[in-house]
Parts: C-alpha cells; sequence; structure tokens
C-alpha cells in the first residue's frame, strides 16, 4: 500500500476534527511528502502537551510527547517547538485543541 504524504495526513486529519467543531490549524508548513507532524494539543485551561510520532520496535509507529511531564506550559511547549523546527526545517505543526487530551493523529494509520 502507498504511504500518506505529510500534507494529506495533515489535511485528512484537520478535515476530521473540523468536522466534531475542534479547532485545529497549520502553524508550520513542512516538506509535503516525508515532513515529520509535531502536534500541539491544547486542553481548554491552557496546558499543552507536544508530541511527534516515532518507532518503537515492539509497537511501530507510536505518538509520544517531546517532554517528561504530562501536560507543560504554553510557553515551555513553544520553545520545544522552535527548537524542533530549527533542527528540522522540514517537519510541519500542527495546533488542536482537545477536551480529552487526544491526539487525532494517532487514529489515522497509513
Amino acid at each position: 500500500m502507498a504511504r500518506l504524504t505529510s500534507a494529506m495526513l495533515v489535511s485528512a486529519v484537520l478535515a476530521a476534527v473540523n468536522r466534531e467543531m475542534v479547532r485545529g490549524v497549520v502553524s508550520k508548513r513542512g516538506d509535503a511528502t516525508r515532513g515529520a507532524i509535531l502536534v500541539r494539543l491544547e486542553n481548554a485551561d491552557g496546558a499543552v502537551r507536544v508530541e511527534a510520532r516515532r518507532y518503537d520496535p515492539e509497537a511501530g509507529y507510536i505518538w509520544g510527547a517531546l517532554h517528561d511531564e504530562s501536560w507543560i506550559a504554553g510557553a515551555d511547549a513553544d520553545a520545544i517547538l522552535e527548537k524542533e523546527f530549527r533542527y528540522d526545517p522540514d517537519c510541519w505543526g500542527v495546533a488542536i485543541e482537545t477536551s480529552d487530551g487526544a491526539n487525532p493523529f494517532a487514529s489515522f494509520t497509513d
């Protein structure tokens, strides 16, 4: 099966969350074909989690936080994202408001 491009995956997830009346936006466009995707999840109380997809030898590709704490302050999340964007200018940034803390990208597999 053909692999979804980063641009297609971002578009599909944003269309799905917007249908659910959840706000999701692209904060940084990356490489359309193979750019990594960083997701900034924000709760109603302002707590934030930054997640990225990584490979686990036992579980395959999984989404996980780029920090040790469950939730962090928005300014700390922004600092993490800026550091990652400087390191890899081809990666995508996607911001999603979440009421349950779930990353909608985790339910999309390719």
